[in-house]
């Protein structure tokens, strides 16, 4: 049986983007069940993996929950956005870093404990074990990193037939996954808090991460769907004409994407030069030489436009706080919409992302059909 992935990855509010692709494919095949056998979600795109797992068994339905959750988002569900709050947040970290000391509670900039309110009430983990129990989907796993270790650990719930692994900094850890999984997933580094689990505080799965794919694969899947949140690979970068000198929001914004994107980029194209490779070597030469690698079929969808270009219509939706150490002026500015577009859970720029991600995957649908083996 040949098992298909689907990779969902970070990028906070970025991902609502893969919302729209998952809706496009849903209104392709409105009788499908499980498109889907092996799911694997990083950061935000961890929420959106979690809701697919734990959702009925028709996939159009699945979604339809998931764009509701993204369409009725707001910044203040997601973490507390009163300037009192923040300022709070960056007054303990100040005051730490003055008089050092043992560290007790961990520091961040924002708190977001109101995600993990909505999370709980929407998300059914009971229900994720039992598709897993029946076989529906194949394997579920969550990213985060190790702040101790250095390790980034994929937490997988699976059959009885898939076993955990270790490959020096990346591993897949068998567990029964739970909410704090997700929100470990979702740890923005030094935004949100990191998250105890067993032994160690893991945050955000991007985080040291190179290899996106490979839990996918190591789960079984020999067909692969990523959907990113960069438009990286299809819009040519700008450059200013008259540069002055970066602000903060442009240097946190160059982080983000370090973080988030390019490692992604850089992992796609190392697995179709592998692809590439391997299919030179007939298929019965890599079995007289006990080679087990196959090319894996790879289908990469992602934003046709700037993403900032569209949060910044709607920097008035983000915190007056977070605009000011965006350097985000009245007028707008790309930079800080850059840097703003992760956080900025604001429901017109989440439903915009959502309507960019169904019309792309709508100009990919013969893709989408070949990947999925269907005639249109």
């Amino acid at each position: 049986m040949s098992h298909t992935g689907v990779v969902l990855t970070g990028g906070g509010a970025r991902a609502a983007y893969q919302v729209g692709v998952l809706r496009a494919i849903s209104d392709m095949y409105p009788d499908s069940h499980y498109p889907f056998d092996v799911i694997i979600g990083t950061s935000a795109g961890a929420i959106n993996a979690a809701a697919l797992a734990a959702g009925g068994g028709i996939f159009r339905h699945n979604v339809s929950r998931l764009e509701h959750l993204w369409s009725e988002l707001s910044v203040d569900r997601v973490y507390h956005s009163g300037s009192v709050s923040i300022l709070r947040n960056m007054s303990n970290i100040a005051r730490k870093l003055v008089s050092g000391g043992e560290q007790k509670n961990s520091l961040s900039l924002l708190n977001n404990a109101p995600l993990r309110k909505m999370l709980d009430k929407e998300l059914d983990f009971e229900a994720i074990h039992e598709t897993i129990e029946s076989g529906n989907v194949r394997a579920l796993g969550l990213n985060a990193c190790g702040y101790t270790s250095g390790q980034n650990l994929c937490f997988f719930e699976a059959g009885d037939d898939l076993e955990s692994w270790s490959n020096g900094q990346r591993a897949g850890a068998k567990t029964q996954l739970n909410l704090d999984h997700v929100m470990a997933s979702s740890a923005i580094p030094t935004l949100f808090k990191p998250v105890q689990i067993n032994r160690e505080y893991f945050g955000d799965g991007v985080t040291r991460q190179m290899a996106h794919i490979s839990p996918a694969i190591r789960l079984g899947a020999e067909k692969v769907l990523i959907i990113g949140v960069s438009s990286n690979r299809t819009v040519k970068p700008r450059r200013p004409q008259h540069p002055g000198v970066p602000t903060f929001g442009q240097i946190m914004s160059h982080v983000f994407n370090g973080l988030f994107l390019d490692t992604l980029e850089y992992d796609i194209g190392r697995l179709r030069v592998i692809n590439e490779l391997v299919e030179l070597i007939p298929e019965k030469e890599r079995e007289n030489a006990g080679v087990d690698y196959k090319p894996i079929d790879l289908l990469d969808i992602s934003p046709s436009q700037p993403l900032e270009d569209i949060a910044e219509q709607y920097m008035d939706g983000l915190p007056t706080m977070l605009r000011t150490l965006a350097g985000v002026p009245e007028d707008g500015n790309v930079a800080g919409a850059s840097l703003a577009s992760y956080l900025l859970f604001d429901h017109r720029f989440c439903r915009d992302l959502v309507e960019l991600g169904y019309r792309d995957a709508q100009s990919k649908s013969r893709d989408i059909a070949a990947f999925f083996r269907t005639e249109q």
